[in-house]
């Protein structure tokens, strides 16, 4: 059984070139690891995938 799809819109996470921009300067403003380190916080962390963990192990 085939399922059809009837709209799929690629990048959903800026709706048009107004929002795109305003996500750019939000992320222009992004504290580094030293920024967050002065503040007592620390970032997030970084994500691998399966590969990267089995290559450093």
């Amino acid at each position: 059984m085939e399922k059809k799809v009837t709209n799929i819109e690629n990048g959903t996470m800026a709706r048009d070139m107004k929002e795109l921009k305003d996500l750019g300067k939000q992320m222009e403003h992004l504290r580094d690891g030293l920024e967050l380190a002065e503040d007592e916080r620390i970032a997030d962390p970084i994500q691998l995938d399966d590969a990267e963990m089995e290559k450093d192990k």
